[in-house]
């Protein structure tokens, strides 16, 4: 579980298409999820932004703010 206060996302930045990996040292690329409307259709949402690395999921960002 993650909690995010108001305001802890203000000066963070904003999330661009890659992110720097400290766990391999490299730069992956930004995944965005998809909000399933109520028809079950779906379309690209940028609440949340994650990366992959070796397997594994990381959240790099919500509503468009990295998190740090």
């Amino acid at each position: 579980m993650i909690a995010v206060g108001n305001n802890e996302l203000d000066h963070n930045g904003t999330v661009g298409t890659e992110i720097y990996c400290d766990k391999c040292k490299t730069n992956h690329p930004i995944v965005y999820g998809d909000k399933v409307l109520e028809d079950g259709t779906k379309r690209p949402s940028a609440m949340l932004a994650f990366y992959k690395c070796s397997g594994s999921v990381y959240l790099a960002g919500i509503d468009g703010q990295l998190l740090k």
